[in-house]
């Protein structure tokens, strides 16, 4: 028993093994948590700054209301300061009901917005990216959802986030289901965008000009959430393998052995046949499919084997949930 389970095999990956190797480069870890926050926050200014507020349309969550507010009050009220007003209580409320770490790294997060804010604002007064004609502006709402997006997935990739919305989403995340969070999130958003049409409303222009800041809206928050899932999925996506084969002691020692990775067996039963044969669960990362397909085609050709795309994967060897 005990030569079939460690003989020619790389040792157990255990609890104890992967706390010490995330703990080899605290330092590598700190740069690269700042670097994640130094992007993240100036993302979120940029966008805001240079696309979003030029171009007359807003964002959802607080930095859609400080947009708002600083458009209405016609800039005598910056963005930076409206920005603090609102996620301040909101990061005290994440320090008591989600996590410390968390609290303190959106605080961080948040602090880097307004001192970026405050940087184009001062030192880059007129700096802005508008587009004069109607059709064009679409681009403006095309690149702030690409910087959004961006700049949430290294927020949560870091293990805070970029406040507003963020927190509320966390924190309700505790207490409610999945679904209660995206409608109460939706409803949130859907107020927000609603009032641009109020604050951008010129009535020297046709109806449909002004709704035109509500559709760039809609089309930026619909490209922010497609622009996070690709990072994030493409922080902790993997890729499955099933492979039905008659050869599963020799087929899941050479996975193991070469990949490194653990394999799971299952009874698989061929409708047509009748007959029951083995199958094996393997999960491996993206860089390793290639080595995975050589050893089944060197160890059984005739096995069948199905390979999925999965969007995230949390476990020893893999990823850890940070919030």
């Amino acid at each position: 028993m005990e030569e079939r389970q460690t003989g020619g095999l790389p040792p157990k990956i255990t609890k104890d093994n992967y706390t010490k190797a995330r703990g080899k480069h605290p330092a590598f870890s700190n740069v690269q948590t700042a670097l994640l926050l130094l992007v993240s926050s100036f993302l979120v200014a940029f966008a805001a700054k240079t696309l979003i507020a030029p171009n007359d349309f807003t964002i959802g969550g607080c930095a859609g209301i400080a947009i708002l507010v600083n458009v209405a009050s016609k800039g005598t009220i910056p963005q930076s300061v409206i920005t603090f007003g609102l996620n301040f209580p909101l990061v005290v409320l994440s320090y008591f009901f989600v996590k410390k770490k968390f609290a303190v790294l959106t605080t961080l997060n948040i602090l880097l917005q307004m001192l970026w804010l405050l940087l184009l604002e001062t030192l880059f007064p007129t700096f802005t990216i508008e587009f004069a004609e109607s059709g064009e502006k679409i681009f403006a709402a095309l690149g702030a959802g690409i910087c959004i997006g961006a700049s949430l997935a290294l927020a949560f990739k870091a293990g805070g986030s970029t406040g507003g919305a963020d927190i509320i989403a966390v924190i309700i995340q505790r207490k409610l289901a999945a679904n209660s969070i995206a409608w109460m999130l939706f409803s949130v958003n859907v107020v927000i965008v609603g009032s641009s049409l109020f604050v951008f409303y010129d009535p020297a222009q046709a109806i449909a000009y002004n709704l035109l800041p509500i559709m760039m809206s809609a089309f930026e928050l619909y490209v922010e959430s497609k622009i996070n899932e690709s990072i994030t999925n493409g922080f902790q996506s993997a890729i499955e393998f099933r492979i039905i084969t008659d050869k599963p002691e020799e087929m899941s020692r050479a996975l193991m052995r070469e990949l490194s990775r653990g394999v799971t067996m299952l009874p698989a039963t061929g409708m047509y046949t009748g007959l029951e044969h083995p199958m094996l669960l393997c999960v491996v990362s993206r860089r390793q499919v290639a080595t995975l397909r050589k050893v089944v085609k060197t160890v059984d050709p005739d096995s069948f084997a199905v390979m999925t795309g999965v969007a995230q994967v949390l476990g020893l060897g893999f990823y850890t949930s940070e919030i």
